[in-house]
């Protein structure tokens, strides 16, 4: 399940400072005619817009776009994918991480796609870079850039450079330790992060994990319903943090070194492997417990899951290890 995982050989990330680049409410990055491939998420996803006439379609919205000239530096870091919590930490965070060794953010003016509106998680989690604007494109806009600077994926999605995600670690606990106004962390010794009110890949029997969690003395909490410096506050101090495959589990960039995490995962379906990287770019021991598709016709994306208690119960014994009990 994890062979593909024991080594991966992560190119030379780049940074380039281009001039003269158009940066769209929508569509990829244009720099004389040709449409940049940093802007997706992988060169493949490039050739497939081609091939659906992507071009076609960007060169007809040209036609009704507004024009914004930007003499300022600007900075872009998004691909197709970046705007899904995971995506956006994990994808476009390193490349704003990465452009910081090289680049005075202080400066620059870090552009985004239309659809990165009303994403409260965006905002907050840029506010520890300390950038000079961050202007969100209009549906139709087009921004005529002097100067970019694009920095390259740091590593395909997926997969870490554990220094980026070391540098991004420090970062984020400096800011949460500047906005603690004096109160203790609300981070509990174990944590386990529902996905109750997701969208997608709920837990069909939500409650029976939930009472066995608490009776493993796991504190609940919900994502969806905090804000960003909240959720990664819930884990700083974590020993143990639980939750099935999702977004939430990308919170686990906050925790110390050498601390565990839990993932539920799909038994049938290939499940992506990103969380298992993760825990070992961010130095965290890794456990896993199986669950089922409630409806096989899902796909591993999408599909809620049940999930069978006694082995979760097995797997986090195994995770707290022999010598911590059972709590009540």
């Amino acid at each position: 399940m994890f062979a593909g995982c024991q080594r991966s050989e992560v190119p030379a990330a780049t940074i380039v400072s281009l001039d003269d680049v158009e940066a769209f409410g929508r569509g990829p990055l244009r720099h004389r005619k040709d449409y940049l491939d940093e802007s997706f998420v992988s060169p493949s996803h490039a050739v497939r817009w081609k091939q659906e006439r992507g071009h076609w379609r960007a060169a007809a919205e040209r036609l009704i776009q507004s024009k914004t000239l930007f003499d300022t530096p600007c900075l872009w870091i998004t691909d197709n994918w970046s705007s899904g919590y995971f995506h956006w930490m994990c994808d476009s965070i390193p490349r704003l991480e990465m452009a910081s060794m090289v680049c005075d953010l202080s400066e620059m003016t870090l552009l985004l796609p239309y659809k990165f509106r009303g994403r409260r998680y965006i905002q907050q989690s840029l506010a520890p870079y300390g950038l000079k604007d961050v202007r969100i494109l209009k549906r139709f806009e087009r921004a005529c850039c002097r100067r970019l600077t694009l920095p390259s994926h740091v590593a395909s999605t997926g997969n870490f450079d554990q220094g980026i995600i070391g540098r991004m670690r420090n970062r984020f606990l400096r800011h949460l330790k500047q906005h603690a106004d004096g109160n203790e962390s609300t981070s509990a010794d174990r944590v386990y992060i529902s996905r109750r009110v997701a969208t997608r890949r709920k837990i069909a029997n939500e409650d029976a994990v939930e009472t066995l969690l608490k009776n493993h003395g796991f504190k609940i909490v919900v994502c969806e319903q905090m804000q960003w410096i909240d959720q990664l506050s819930a884990v700083t101090n974590a020993e143990c943090l639980v939750s099935n495959h999702g977004a939430g589990l990308t919170n686990m960039i906050a925790m110390q070194p050498g601390r565990r995490v839990l993932e539920i995962r799909d038994a049938v379906g290939s499940t992506p492997n990103c969380y298992f990287n993760l825990a070992a770019a961010c130095s965290l021991g890794y456990f896993y417990s199986f669950a089922h598709r409630t409806d096989p016709q899902q796909t591993v994306h999408h599909g809620d899951v049940t999930v069978d208690v006694s082995a979760l119960d097995q797997a986090i014994h195994a995770m707290v290890g022999e010598n911590i009990g059972r709590h009540t």
